[in-house]
Order: C-alpha cells, then structure tokens, then sequence
C-alpha cells in the first residue's frame, strides 16, 4: 500500500503560504506497518490541485511526419 498522511481532525489548521487558505495542517507520516515515521505539514487545498490533469501539450508548428530540411 505505501506510506500515507494521516491528518489528525482534532488538530487546527493554518493559513497556507502559497493558497492563503486556512487548509494547512499537521500529518503523520505512516509506514504500512503503522509505525509514525514523522510529521510533515499538508495543505489540502494545493494537494487537491496536484490531482488535476495537466493541460495538453502544445503542437509543434511542423506537422509530425515532415522532416525539416538541411
């Protein structure tokens, strides 16, 4: 399964330094086993956009199957 973030509801949260929402918040770092490997600071607002799909790739001017000249 891999490690996870595990936010505590208990907890408060904090403005985000780079979304400037009140979503920061303190996580554990968990191994499968569920031994706390440490605490990291998790903004759910960024995280969710990190999920988004990237915007297309923009086409190159030449069309694929030429081949420039020279």
């Amino acid at each position: 399964m891999g490690t996870q973030l595990r936010i505590s509801r208990e907890g408060g949260s904090l403005p985000c330094e780079v979304c400037g929402f009140p979503t920061m918040h303190v996580a554990q770092v968990v191994a499968d086993d569920g031994t706390i490997l440490g605490r990291t600071l998790v903004c759910t607002t960024c995280q969710l956009g990190k999920h988004r799909p990237d915007p297309a790739p923009v086409e190159s001017e030449a069309p694929p199957d030429e081949v420039p000249a020279g």
